[in-house]
């Protein structure tokens, strides 16, 4: 589970979410999202909710892979692709 854990702090992180913002969207307490990021310890449910606001992470939360050609990606790949977008003027 840890590796989970670890790749949702990644998205908290590339995303620059924080506790508040995740308790308005989820409906899941500030406090709680607050005792995963220094636990690291998350439940199904967390992770569900997380997903269905980043859905082009599911894959890559759940297993690490990316399926780009699904437009399964990492937030480092999105991070890439926006970057590239704006050096080419196109976004």
């Amino acid at each position: 589970m840890t590796d989970i854990v670890e790749r949702f702090l990644v998205i908290w992180d590339e995303e620059r979410l924080n506790a508040k913002y995740l308790e308005e969207r989820t409906g899941i307490k500030e406090k709680r999202w607050y005792g995963i990021r220094s636990r690291k310890v998350m439940r199904t449910e967390e992770l569900e909710t997380v997903v269905k606001i980043f859905p082009e992470y599911a894959y890559w939360a759940m297993t690490g892979k990316e399926l780009p050609e699904a437009g399964q990606i990492s937030p480092m790949t999105k991070r890439i692709q926006a970057s590239l977008k704006t050096r080419h003027g196109h976004g």
